[in-house]
């Protein structure tokens, strides 16, 4: 009978250096992964990083423009208001500009409204915690608090606005207004609706010294708003721009 020999089941015993081997290509790999892994991610964070940082600026930039567009505009508008006060006291005959300031005060004066779209973005994401710079954080949070202040400035120069709109119906013609709006933009002062000034000097609806004394007032504690928003859009500026500034420096944008 032919005998068939089956081949050795025991394979030979591996020794310490092979079972080395072994493991050191696992731990390798294992770490290379771990090491790929978290370089992705790092590269990830920092280009995340840099796109809010390049967004941001882009918001403190056109916050910057605002802001000087509106100082400009606002102070054209205490300007205005201070001529108009005087006109009032003395008795002005020159009623014609007197309408076009009464008219024209208000709609140049603006609000602040300020870009916080990147800010409250990087917020909701937790994207600030990859920010290392504790000097930057600080600087951008410093900034972003401060505009709060013009959530109660605007909110009391629409209360303002309105008072002196309310007591205008008691001193002026509404046809001579609405013959003064001219359509289109294009003040040369700044980016608001045109008003022209009526022709001739159209009378004012009373000449009661109380009425007019209370259009006087509520002048006055306008302007003192505007002063006052205008006093902290001049700050606001110089903090904004000096945001820009170091946001350039400390992640090279120049």
């Amino acid at each position: 009978m032919e005998v068939h020999h089956h081949p050795d089941l025991h394979h030979k015993k591996k020794n310490f250096k092979e079972y080395f081997l072994e493991f050191l290509m696992i731990f390798l790999a294992v770490t290379l992964g771990f090491i790929a892994e978290n370089l992705r991610e790092r590269i990830h964070n920092r280009n995340e990083t840099a796109d809010n940082i390049l967004s941001m600026v882009a918001d403190l930039k056109s916050d910057s423009a605002m802001f000087s567009s509106i100082l400009a505009a606002n102070e054209y508008s205490v300007r205005m208001t201070d001529t108009l006060i005087d006109m009032l006291g003395n008795k002005s005959s020159n009623t014609g500009h007197i309408y076009f300031l009464a008219r024209n005060i208000t709609a140049v004066a603006d609000w602040i409204k300020p870009d916080t779209r990147t800010f409250e973005q990087m917020k909701t994401t937790g994207s600030f915690q990859l920010i290392k710079s504790k000097s930057v954080l600080d600087s951008i949070t410093a900034y972003y608090q401060s505009l709060k202040w013009f959530d109660f400035g605007n909110n009391l120069e629409t209360q303002r606005v309105d008072e002196v709109i309310n007591s205008n119906g008691t001193l002026f013609n509404g046809n001579v207004f609405k013959k003064m709006l001219s359509f289109g933009f294009g003040n040369a002062e700044h980016n608001t609706l045109k008003f022209i000034e009526p022709d001739g000097n159209p009378p004012l609806m009373t000449d009661d010294a109380a009425l007019i004394n209370i259009v006087i007032v509520r002048y006055h504690y306008f302007e003192i708003v505007i002063r006052e928003n205008n006093g902290t859009t001049a700050l606001e500026i110089e903090r904004c721009n000096r945001l820009i500034k170091l946001l350039n420096k400390e992640y090279n944008l120049n």
